[in-house]
């Protein structure tokens, strides 16, 4: 974890785009010059890059529009019923960003949501955006442009964008299906550096992380409950990495400790204690490929091996920086180790994580791996906003460079038929790559946190989970969409 993770606040932070900010300016008047008078539109775009505070402010986690827009929908909509009509004239709708600000101060107007909301306008979180298409660009590319990222080591963004490669990101290999939002979906991120709080062990089981314990979700029988209640964890476990394989769900919190449950048995057996020194933190908890065992990464420089039906350690292994995430190939061969390092590591974890090959690229410090089912790839995501893919058999240098829109990449997946790559970033978006030539990929919108996303273990399912503070707590399911093709 980067020292800002640490307590002392030194990551450095900057605007999250590395291109020009009038390169994305011009590509939004293209979009919107058909709708609004030209010159109208130069003064908005003109006003968005000069000095976007002045369109909002942000005062305990709410943007509050400075300008007095016309109101947006406050009542609640009942399902069936169309959105009542709003009046576009210009002078109503003059500030689209402040406009759009007012709008997430305000409940979402549906609780649940589907395909058929979305056809009737309104998107995956409940709001209603028919008619307002041009907003919500505008807001996005706002969005784009002034959030905020951390660096642990300084760098120009930009640098790394040029060693990108071209991808289509039109694709579509999931579609929307479900989504359930409010307090009760909130997937409670305790840093904003830790994520992957998401897991899922089939179509019909995804389990998050929220206040008041560990949740699991059914969208298709669209329930949620509480399995692991605060109550039954350690007093004042502040959660920081969550994993949930084979019926067992393990914790790991910021004081070092670790938290086991069978969940699947009635009233299954609990355990807890320490792995560490009680000034440590557990960054991320990833399944072992040896059954009822995990890869524990630890902020000391440990990765702990830990066998979650005796609860113990079984085996350590020290770096010279914090570890961030770690990932096991399928054949326990190989291991991936990220962390406060430019560099990440091929290890073998036979040999107590003895390092193979040095996985180099990144200009920041990494939060995320995975290896491909077969073994041949490995993809690590980073703060410097890129996802770089190697292949194992040649790891001197990345095979892929894929760059997100916002900020960093912090969850990575691979899906267990191995077609599919799932690239997070911190907020906003989720891409689904198509592997192994990353050429083309399908690119999720949202608006906020994300806390996590995975897909189901038959790569049939994607499962999103967003939490923010000013958009709607989200709990979101694709659902792969059939190729003859494939």
């Amino acid at each position: 974890m980067s020292t800002a993770a640490r307590g002392d606040q030194s990551g450095l932070p900057i605007h999250a785009n590395a291109r020009e900010r009038t390169d994305g300016v011009s590509s939004l008047e293209e979009s919107i010059s058909e709708a609004m008078d030209e010159r109208t539109v130069a003064q908005q775009l003109q006003q968005l890059v000069i000095d976007p505070l002045e369109i909002f402010s942000v005062d305990n986690s709410r943007l509050v529009g400075t300008a007095s827009p016309t109101p947006m929908h406050g009542d609640t909509l009942a399902r069936g019923s169309e959105p009542r009509a709003t009046n576009t004239a210009p002078d109503a709708t003059w500030d689209f960003l402040a406009n759009a600000a007012q709008m997430f101060e305000q409940p979402a107007e549906l609780s649940e949501i589907t395909q058929t909301d979305v056809d009737r306008g309104f998107d995956m979180q409940g709001y209603w955006w028919g008619g307002r298409a041009m907003q919500r660009r505008m807001y996005m590319e706002y969005r784009r442009t002034s959030y905020p990222q951390y660096q642990g080591v300084s760098h120009d963004v930009r640098l790394v964008l040029q060693q990108a490669r071209a991808v289509d990101p039109t694709s579509q290999f999931y579609k929307f299906r479900y989504a359930a939002t409010g307090d009760q979906f909130r997937c409670k991120i305790n840093h904003f550096q830790l994520r992957d709080l998401v897991w899922a062990t089939s179509s019909y089981d995804v389990f998050y992380w929220h206040a008041d314990g560990v949740h699991v979700w059914n969208p298709w029988q669209r329930q949620q409950k509480c399995i692991v209640g605060r109550r039954e964890m350690p007093e004042s476990f502040r959660l920081s990495a969550l994993c949930v394989d084979g019926g067992t769900v393990v914790a790991g919190d910021y004081s070092g400790r670790y938290f086991v449950k069978s969940i699947w048995a009635e009233n299954g057996a609990s355990a807890s204690g320490p792995l560490g020194d009680t000034s440590d933190i557990v960054n991320h908890v990833s399944p072992s490929c040896k059954s009822g065992r995990v890869s524990v990464a630890m902020n000391s420089g440990h990765v702990s091996v830990f066998d979650v039906h005796r609860a113990t350690v079984i085996e350590r292994s020290a770096f010279d920086w914090a570890v961030n995430c770690t990932a096991e190939s399928t054949t326990g061969a190989l291991a991936c180790v990220v962390g406060d390092s430019t560099n990440g590591v091929l290890a073998d974890p036979r040999q107590g994580y003895r390092t193979v090959a040095q996985l180099q690229g990144h200009s920041d410090y990494a939060f995320a791996c995975a290896f491909s089912p077969d073994g041949n790839l490995v993809a690590t995501g980073s703060q410097d906003t890129s996802m770089r893919v190697y292949d194992v058999r040649w790891p001197r240098s990345a095979a892929s460079v894929l760059c997100g829109n916002i900020g960093a990449m912090r969850i990575v997946r691979f899906s267990a038929c191995g077609r599919f790559l799932l690239a997070a970033e911190a907020a906003d978006y989720v891409h689904v790559y198509e592997t192994p030539s990353f050429e083309r990929a399908q690119q999720i919108e949202f608006l906020g946190e994300v806390a996590g996303a995975t897909f189901s273990p038959d790569a049939n399912c994607v499962f999103v989970g967003i939490s923010d503070a000013v958009h709607s707590d989200t709990l979101a399911e694709f659902t792969r969409i059939e190729d003859p093709a494939q």
